[in-house]
């Protein structure tokens, strides 16, 4: 039996049937336009924005820092980057990012229309081919949980180094990549900027012959300084791969956000907003 229109959505996202399955039962766009005109209204969208807005200048500033450390490091070990606008290699590789990273990489794509639409594009595709690999997928990201937390032993740490292999052989493109080149480059995740290569640029290809040999230099900013998302308590850090935890950002919004734990009640603190009621019609 098909529901009513303006019945709560049998998925159980919350939303109104008109405004989720009753689009398309795998893609909702109209859940990513909502999402996106509520995302700085109201207390809490005011509260989220002004988040966005000083961790987006730090994250700049750190990736400037790293950039520049790499540079120092490169000098003193004699070393040359072999990386250049147009190499993706490492574009194919499993890359994660926190909660935080992806808050600002969503700003960022709100901001710019063309970055966003190709991404939504690109996701599918993404998506498609990651269930080819799903389980080495989920393996990659289980074992990243527990290194993370410091629990992992040094088996765990052999097979989280042979999966991230088997996924750089799958050849995924990330989704942001666009002609090859990086589509948020400003606001990339840490990991992408405090890696380069030093060995020949064709080496780092999963299927070149002397992969293994490959040598890369890597830094990091000894403190992030990543500030807590909201009233998210530090024992609740969420880090996970990047291109899932920002697409749920973007399809998911506030119910995404409110599954997070120190989160729970953000989206009936959301609903309850008069101005995020006026702009969506009470769809919440």
């Amino acid at each position: 039996m098909t529901p009513e229109r303006n019945s709560h959505c049998p998925c159980g996202s919350g939303i109104k049937y008109k405004k989720c399955c009753a689009v398309t039962v795998c893609v909702k766009p109209d859940r990513i336009v909502d999402n996106r005109l509520i995302a700085y209204k109201g207390h809490v969208g005011l509260q989220r924005e002004k988040f966005c807005v000083a961790y987006t200048a730090q994250k700049r500033a750190g990736i400037s820092a790293l950039e520049e450390k790499l540079r120092n490091d490169l000098l003193a070990n004699g070393k040359v980057a072999s990386c250049a606008k147009g190499c993706s290699q490492c574009c194919r590789l499993f890359v994660s990012a926190s909660l935080q990273e992806c808050e600002v990489i969503v700003y960022y794509l709100y901001a710019h229309q063309d970055t966003l639409s190709h991404f939504l594009r690109s996701f599918d595709v993404w998506r498609n081919r990651i269930t080819n690999i799903k389980r080495c997928f989920e393996s990659i990201n289980d074992l990243y949980q527990t290194i993370t937390a410091g629990k992992a032993a040094s088996d765990d740490r052999l097979r989280f180094e042979e999966e991230c292999g088997a996924y750089a052989k799958a050849n995924i493109p990330c989704p942001f990549l666009k002609s090859d080149a990086c589509s948020i480059y400003e606001v990339r995740p840490y990991v992408c900027a405090g890696v380069v290569s030093v060995s020949p640029a064709e080496w780092c290809a999963a299927s070149h012959p002397r992969r293994k040999e490959a040598l890369y230099l890597k830094t990091s900013l000894e403190t992030d300084g990543r500030p807590p998302y909201f009233t998210l308590p530090a024992a609740s850090e969420v880090i996970s791969s990047m291109p899932s935890l920002v697409y749920s950002i973007l399809h998911d919004g506030y119910s995404f956000l409110a599954t997070v734990p120190g989160l729970e009640g953000l989206k009936n603190r959301v609903a309850a907003d008069p101005e995020v009621q006026s702009a969506l019609g009470n769809i919440y």
